[in-house]
């Protein structure tokens, strides 16, 4: 069976086309973008420019208003608050985070993560009984808690109320705590579902902090939400949630935080691992820092973890450092005997679909390293367990296509415990039924089809090698952080000349390529100097691979970081989406025949130079439209920059609600305002035709500043006007630089879109907030290049485009723009 199957991709259409032509970008990285789904200008500039001001609200979770009127009354009856944590990384940052904020907002906080080895994962009923006695009247519960109905209910019968924070899948029935904030939970009111646990934590204390500036509260020197950002990201990275929306936004910042923390404890860290004082990336979080403070919760106890982020001493922070190390060292000696043992388990006999394992002297704390070195090293789901006594623990993790979490609730019957995520999961059964899991894992896995078990590499692109040059690179760049959910593009290259084999590096381990008739492109594969033999003698090779910058040829010079090199690649071709595009416009070019064929399109009524009270006065006359019945016409309102779907009364009460377009009756439809271009015409014009209904596109002559706000540009005189808001503000906040604003409109220009500009330019910082925005003014020192803010630049662009658009929309004839297919 063969190992890897390379995925050859397609161009990605039209969106690839705008992106490239409306930012300036490579047309290989606009590809990349298209295809990891961003498909509108406002997406990859919200992409490539996170801000702060784009995180949700914490206000969004329903439950969050209960949480912090409990905490508050808890801090003025000076109640003790128990923050319940959990030993891994995601866990100890939770903790960490929460405490240090409670504690400078003068909470009476402890904090408490169970030991793996005595308590296990999760609320604990001896340690919910240890906080009553200690006098705890609030647990708060981070990164764990959705399934402990019986422990919550234990902790309420002892006079303790819990406020339930976590990510986890909930279980059918929900533990009765105060208050649930976890964005999986159904009708939690969070948009986001992939915060990690740390994420959903962090939400809660932007509550507070914002709860406690509102009511004037939070003065003085208390932390900002800015400065606890780094640990937020370390958690994130750590948990191996997707770094997408929010949680790019947190590592964004949280990396730029870490490199001038204000902890002690993380600076230490980072000193330890060789990374003080330097530019940082979410990989060398992943396998350099998050790993010191996982090895304490793995080998022995998290505390030392948690002392280490937590303390204001830098001598012990040094000293916790350096043991986090040490005992990281022996994870790491740990973690090659058990993969060893697990190799030798495997050896000899035919390597099943799923790999179940286990041994008695396994440490419970690092099979799960090695379950996910399993899995890189022959590509299928694995369970490790370790046995002790009558029970076993274990870890699970998974590859694409194959959900352990399903997997284990198939086989809930013999188990005793499990929980988890889609490709990573805990479980706990007896000993005696360890042969049972591993027959009914596999027996279940022989419905999957052969291919699942085969490696598809994802290629992002095929490139010539002439396209490799620093300034592909930089653009790369701007795509990162890098993770699960937004890897590190791959770039191939399909038959390059191979100049040159070497290997280099201490024992020689290390591939080294040279590429190109003069052998101009240079190469290195780490760990694999081994495929050196086996190359030589090839003339041309098949090449996936990163690009990197190689420092030790100077400024500027880039070297390709080998994935894989063969002879001659397995490919697979990537569905072509301009072939998608076709049959979707086949299947939309049937439903206007059918629509034309019943007179739904070209009985539209011809409304754009129509003002409103005259387009009014014709729905009244020509459709018998009357103001009662406003709630059964739906409107496209294309007078906003991001366009949507929603009822002509709303519309009128300037309610931005969307409204579903399915399961309601409606009367007619009102496409108001002004398409962005033909493409969105076009298919305005062919979801209309599907429903079959009397229409008019109406009042779509918009005044230039209609334009500019459709278009979502913010000129240079309504930027003058918010910058000089922002400047009193700063004056009148001085000695400190640091002020709060509730974002209010001067005019027509939108405060927030203003922020997020200045924010690019580095002439204002953002500490926190979600209404209250707390701001620290930098001012500048040269003159400004509004040109070079990305959002000013686009969104400059898109109303100089739609200028264009508007004046050749309005005089095309309305026959042209029924009957015309393609423009």
């Amino acid at each position: 069976m063969l190992n890897k199957i390379w995925i050859k991709p397609q161009h990605a259409g039209f969106a690839s086309d705008i992106i490239q032509t409306q930012l300036g970008l490579s047309p290989i990285v606009a590809d990349i973008l298209a295809r990891r789904g961003l498909h509108t200008i406002k997406q990859v500039v919200d992409f490539l420019r996170p801000s702060l001001l784009n995180l949700n609200s914490p206000w969004m979770f329903h439950d969050m208003i209960k949480a912090v009127e409990r905490l508050t009354l808890a801090r003025h009856n000076h109640e003790k608050v128990l923050i319940y944590g959990d030993y891994d990384v995601d866990g100890v940052t939770s903790t960490a985070m929460l405490y240090k904020v409670l504690t400078d907002l003068n909470f009476q906080a402890v904090a408490y993560i169970p030991s793996r080895m005595d308590e296990g994962y999760g609320l604990n009923k001896d340690a919910i009984l240890k906080a009553s006695q200690s006098n705890v009247k609030v647990i708060i519960t981070v990164d764990s808690g959705i399934t402990a109905v019986e422990e919550i209910a234990y902790a309420k019968e002892l006079g303790i109320e819990v406020i339930l924070t976590d990510h986890h899948e909930p279980p059918e029935i929900l533990p009765e705590a105060w208050a649930i904030l976890n964005p999986k939970v159904p009708e939690s009111g969070y948009p986001f579902r992939e915060l990690a646990g740390v994420g959903v934590a962090f939400k809660l204390a932007q509550a507070l902090l914002e709860h406690d500036r509102k009511s004037g509260r939070n003065q003085g020197d208390i932390i900002s939400e800015i400065e606890i950002m780094d640990l937020v990201a370390l958690g994130t990275i750590a948990d191996l949630v997707p770094l997408i929306d929010e949680n790019r936004i947190i590592v964004s910042y949280g990396l730029k935080q870490m490199e001038q923390t204000v902890h002690v404890g993380m600076q230490a860290l980072l000193e330890e691992c060789g990374l003080g004082n330097k530019p940082l990336k979410a990989g060398q979080i992943a396998f350099m820092v998050a790993p010191r403070i996982n090895a304490a919760g793995r080998m022995d106890s998290a505390k030392a973890g948690l002392e280490l982020l937590i303390t204001g001493k830098p001598d012990r922070a040094g000293e916790l450092a350096h043991y986090l190390s040490r005992e990281n060292t022996d994870r790491q000696v740990t973690e090659k005997e058990i993969f060893a043992e697990a190799l030798a388990q495997l050896d000899g006999q035919p390597l099943p679909r799923v790999i179940v394992l286990s041994s008695p002297n396994w440490h419970p704390g690092v099979i799960g390293i090695v379950a996910s070195r399993l899995v890189e090293r022959f590509y299928r789901p694995v369970y490790l367990m370790k046995e002790e006594g009558e029970e076993a623990k274990g870890s699970a993790r998974g590859i694409s296509g194959y959900h352990v979490l399903n997997a284990l609730r198939g086989q809930a019957a013999i188990l005793e415990r499990f929980g988890g995520h889609s490709q990573a999961a805990g479980f706990s059964l007896k000993c005696s039924n360890i042969s049972a899991l591993r027959e009914g894992l596999n027996q279940a896995a022989a419905d999957y089809p052969e291919d699942l078990f085969c490696e598809r590499v994802k290629v992002d692109h095929l490139i010539p090698l002439e396209k490799i040059d620093g300034v592909l690179l930089s653009q790369l760049e701007q795509m990162a952080p890098f993770g699960f959910g937004n890897p590190s593009p791959v770039l191939a290259g399909a038959q390059f000349p191979l100049y040159e084999v070497n290997t280099v590096g201490k024992d020689k381990a290390h591939l080294k390529c040279h590429f190109g008739l003069k052998g101009e492109c240079e190469g290195i594969a780490f760990r694999k100097g081994e495929a050196a033999d086996d190359l030589r003698n090839i003339q041309s090779v098949d090449v996936t691979f990163g690009l990197d910058w190689n420092t030790y040829r100077g400024p500027g010079a880039v070297q390709m970081m080998l994935k894989d090199v063969e002879a001659h690649a397995v490919w697979e071709e990537q569905a072509d989406p301009r072939e998608r595009e076709k049959a979707e416009a086949e299947i939309v070019k049937g439903r206007t025949e059918i629509a034309a064929t019943n007179g739904d399109i070209s009985k539209g009524y011809d409304w754009r130079n129509l003002e409103r009270k005259q387009w009014v006065q014709a729905l009244q006359e020509s459709a018998g439209i009357v103001s009662k019945d406003w709630s059964d016409i739906l409107v496209w309102n294309g007078f906003q920059a991001q366009p949507r779907w929603t009822s002509l009364e709303d519309f009128f009460q300037n309610d931005s609600a969307s409204s579903a377009k399915e399961g309601k009756s409606w009367r007619m439809i009102l496409v108001l305002g002004l398409p962005s271009g033909w493409e969105e015409w076009t298919r305005l014009r062919d979801e209309i035709a599907y429903y079959h209904l009397p229409w008019a596109a109406a009042e779509a002559r918009l005044t230039e500043l209609d334009l500019q706000r459709r278009a979502g540009y913010q000129t240079r005189e309504e930027l003058i006007q918010v910058y000089r808001i922002l400047a009193r503000l700063a004056k009148q906040a001085r000695p400190s630089p640091c002020f709060s604003w509730i974002p209010e409109s001067p005019g027509k220009a939108d405060p927030g879109e203003a922020l997020k500009i200045f924010e690019e330019l580095g002439l204002i910082k953002i500490l926190g907030g979600s209404e209250h925005i707390e701001l620290e003014w930098i001012p500048a020192r040269e003159k400004l290049d509004l040109d070079a803010s990305l959002r000013y630049h686009s969104g400059k662009r898109s109303w100089e485009d739609l200028r264009s658009f508007a004046k050749e929309f309005i005089q095309t004839s309305w026959t042209d723009l029924l009957e015309k297919k393609k423009f």
